[in-house]
């Protein structure tokens, strides 16, 4: 029953077209906006992992992976990510290269920025048919009187993308908006299908408490055709090390337990679903940082980390 339930709900989403959207905002930068490419100065890598509704027999898996550079000749940041996204056990399985690019504009004697975006993106989404079942396949006495035999094994789509991005930073406080999917393309593999825009609206703040705590608030709106959350959350790093993270979104919890060094994050968080569905979710993140010697063991915004 947890099976066909899983499965269910993982076609129903993607027919809706519902991006994954992680928890731990500040280990997929590029993810919440292309804006964020260059935003540490350096070379900067960051890695995913959500495996959502993780008790039932069919959970979601995410894989995100992203590398970013700021070029200083053309005050320029670009990036690449790699994502792909794995639903109901490869039932609904989607790959997505994208490519960003950030202009960053700086006023003020560098206090203001300015930080507009492009993103340029492929995705190929394959249907495995062979996994499929339904109810007129069903014969009360000899079960299922039709099967795979009849269709194909996988059923693919691929088509190009595009996004944009616009991030205002202010010290240490960032406001952000992004338009993803602009062109809508068609992801359909069984007849056409659009691909609904996603809105993304964030707004953040750095606080600093001494020289080894730092305290960092988010809080973020995302909507996608009927799909809709608000999300928001406190992240601490506590003795320039450790990260601890808690906060909230529409019928969840969450909090995340991490450590930070001169070059290197790893976090990991847990989510609580609150609804009927009783089910829980957990990310695993990693980042590797490279900046220049005066800035590694220095204190900086999650967003510039």
């Amino acid at each position: 029953m947890k099976y066909i339930l899983a499965i269910t709900l993982a076609l129903s989403l993607s027919l809706n077209a519902q991006d994954p959207v992680f928890t731990n905002t500040p280990q997929s930068l590029i993810h919440l906006s292309p804006s964020f490419s260059g935003s540490n100065g350096g070379l900067r890598y960051q890695g995913i992992y959500r495996n959502q509704w993780f008790d039932l027999s069919s959970p979601y898996i995410t894989f995100y992976n992203s590398v970013d550079a700021y070029i200083r000749r053309i005050h320029g940041g670009v990036g690449l990510a790699y994502m792909r996204d794995n639903q109901a056990n490869g039932t609904l399985v989607t790959d997505r290269i994208d490519l960003s690019y950030a202009q960053h504009l700086s006023f003020l004697d560098q206090k203001l920025k300015i930080i507009p975006s492009v993103q340029f993106s492929c995705f190929q989404k394959t249907l495995d048919q062979w996994k499929l079942n339904f109810g007129s396949q069903i014969d009360p006495r000899r079960g299922f009187v039709w099967g795979p035999a009849y269709m194909t094994h996988y059923a693919t789509k691929s088509n190009f993308d595009f996004s944009a991005g616009l991030v205002v930073n202010y010290n240490h406080f960032y406001f952000g908006c992004s338009v993803f999917h602009i062109l809508q393309p068609d992801e359909g593999v069984q007849g056409p299908s659009k691909l609904p825009a996603r809105l993304s609206l964030f707004a953040s703040h750095n606080l600093f408490l001494g020289e080894q705590v730092l305290l960092n608030a988010i809080c973020r709106f995302e909507k996608q055709q009927n799909f809709q959350n608000l999300s928001f959350g406190i992240n601490a790093l506590l003795f320039k090390h450790l990260i601890l993270e808690a906060g909230g979104a529409s019928h969840a919890a969450h909090g995340s337990l991490g450590f930070r060094h001169h070059f290197f994050t790893i976090t990991g968080s847990y989510i609580a679903t609150i609804n009927r569905l009783n089910s829980s979710s957990y990310e695993l993140a990693a980042s590797f940082n490279l900046r220049n010697k005066d800035n590694r063991k220095t204190v900086t915004d999650f967003e510039r980390w």
